[in-house]
């Protein structure tokens, strides 16, 4: 893999697809996080988010499927509204995704995950709010 800092602007433009413009500026003026932010650009965003081996739509399932097992609702609902805002994935999809991952995961984070899936996707159906 090519280090993961010369994949900077492929690494932004993953990172604005993703977590939309709501997230982005709001992380942006965030004081005292500048150099975490930096790092997570470089190391994060420019490493696994831009390498081509599997695709964004499977990426995006992973993570938030990580997510959801690790109970980090808030970063899991910012990659859900970006999944359903960029058409990566349907709610009923991701519906079937908790289900299924609920056994393993364990069904209290099962439920939140789905609480989760079922806020966002009423407000995009709702307004078409995406954030």
């Amino acid at each position: 893999m090519t280090d993961p800092a010369a994949n900077r602007d492929q690494a932004l433009a993953i990172r604005q697809k993703i977590m939309g413009d709501g997230w982005v500026t709001s992380v942006a003026s965030t004081p005292g996080i500048e150099s975490f932010t930096e790092q997570a650009i470089d190391h994060l965003w420019g490493g696994p988010w831009v390498d081509t081996t599997l695709e964004l739509r499977l990426k995006s399932l992973i993570t938030m499927t990580a997510l959801m097992s690790l109970g980090h609702l808030e970063e899991l609902t910012v990659h859900v509204r970006g999944a359903l805002r960029e058409g990566l994935w349907t709610a009923d999809e991701l519906r079937a995704v908790v289900r299924h991952a609920s056994p393993y995961i364990g069904y209290p984070a099962g439920r939140h995950a789905m609480v989760v899936v079922d806020e966002i996707a009423g407000i995009i159906a709702g307004d078409g709010a995406a954030g």
